[in-house]
């Protein structure tokens, strides 16, 4: 081999070296491992599990809306109506209740917004649990009305604590008026 060649063929084994070096890639070494974070669990979007349009509701007279629920959460309910000078009072009240069991005081009521001034009645529930409701709709008057209503349900990580009761009804009353209502009706 020539002079030229052994100068070039160390020159190349010199770089080779300080190349692996620079790489750790000199063996026996254990491998390096890069730990990737777990991304945390996306929210399921808000849904609506109940709405209408459009409805009439005698004056004196209070609607029943059934609503089911299959994941935990934040329930919210608004209720709007055509005219201000009628008083619109919304309850929502846990389980599948009658409007015989809500004036008896047998239902457990979660939340009431009774103001004979807010248009729309807003009311929401943290922490409501997979079940059964009841949204109850009273038109306390003076005139007939037509109104619409929306609940929303925002689910909620897993393990939230239930709904505590912030009323109950009261035997013989209920949101406004001061005597049982005319008459009900189903509203969907």
């Amino acid at each position: 081999m020539s002079e030229r060649m052994r100068v070039l063929a160390g020159v190349l084994g010199c770089a080779l070296a300080v190349s692996l070096a620079a790489c750790g890639g000199g063996g026996g070494g254990s491998p390096t491992s890069t730990v990737v974070p777990t991304p945390a669990p996306t929210p399921a979007p808000p849904q609506v599990v109940a709405q209408g349009t459009g409805l009439s509701l005698e004056a004196e007279f209070i609607g029943r809306v059934p609503i089911t629920t299959t994941r935990t959460g934040s329930l919210e309910a608004t209720v709007d109506w055509t005219f201000a000078a009628n008083d619109i009072d919304v309850a929502l009240v846990r389980t599948n209740c009658s409007v015989d069991q809500f004036f008896a005081g047998a239902c457990q009521v979660l939340t009431i917004s009774a103001s004979t001034t807010a248009k729309p009645e807003r009311i929401r529930v943290d922490g409501a649990a997979a079940g059964d409701y009841t949204l109850f709709i009273e038109n306390t008057g003076p005139g007939d009305e037509t109104l619409s209503f929306q609940v929303v349900l925002t689910p909620s990580a897993t393990g939230a604590a239930p709904p505590s009761a912030s009323a109950r009804a009261e035997r013989g009353t209920t949101l406004g008026l001061k005597r049982q209502p005319r008459g009900s009706v189903e509203l969907r």
